[in-house]
């Protein structure tokens, strides 16, 4: 970098990570291993029931359902990439039978925007490295998360744009505080 030009780190996001599963007692399982890797939990969703979508089904079987879980400590941005090359090594480690038996999406959510992290390219995820994709999935405008055409039907329910609008809320009070910082 040449002297004098420094960019300003963006401030850091709230991880959060999507477990998807065949039963909430193998999501829960999951969660105590995600917790072990990335910290405590902050906040959790009801267990979601995933009927908007058969794509998972050949895979992992009918009846999924999910819990979307937020994690205290911030998180770097840049991290995201380690977080989903963690999870993906966490899907293989319960997988059975040559499939998955869980599926995790982590991310983050930032004041602005919601993160999620994605092996699939597609045009409006941007490479981040390592095979690893940003999927913008809600962006906050006007008081709250809105969802984009892209968004999933999930995360654009107002039920999770709740969730995180409470989360947006903690990080706020914790900024005023001086404490979000990693």
């Amino acid at each position: 970098m040449r002297p004098g030009l420094e960019h300003k780190e963006p401030e850091p996001g709230a991880l959060l990570v999507s477990v998807l599963a065949q039963n909430e007692e193998l999501a829960l399982a999951v969660a105590d291993r995600l917790e072990a890797e990335f910290g405590p939990l902050d906040l959790s969703s009801f267990w979601i029931s995933f009927a908007h979508s058969r794509y998972y089904e050949a895979e992992m079987g009918d009846g999924l359902g999910r819990y979307i879980l937020f994690f205290s400590e911030p998180m770097a941005r840049e991290l995201l990439v380690e977080a989903k090359l963690f999870t993906d090594c966490l899907e293989m480690e319960y997988a059975a039978g040559g499939g998955r038996r869980v599926n995790l999406d982590p991310g983050y959510l930032a004041l602005e925007h919601l993160i999620l992290a994605s092996t699939k390219a597609v045009p409006h995820r941007p490479y981040l490295g390592r095979g690893i994709y940003a999927d913008l999935t809600l962006v906050y405008e006007c008081g709250q998360y809105i969802p984009l055409r892209w968004s999933y039907p999930d995360y654009s329910s107002d039920y999770v744009r709740a969730l995180c609008s409470d989360v947006r809320a903690k990080i706020l009070k914790l900024r005023k505080q001086g404490t979000w910082r990693v």
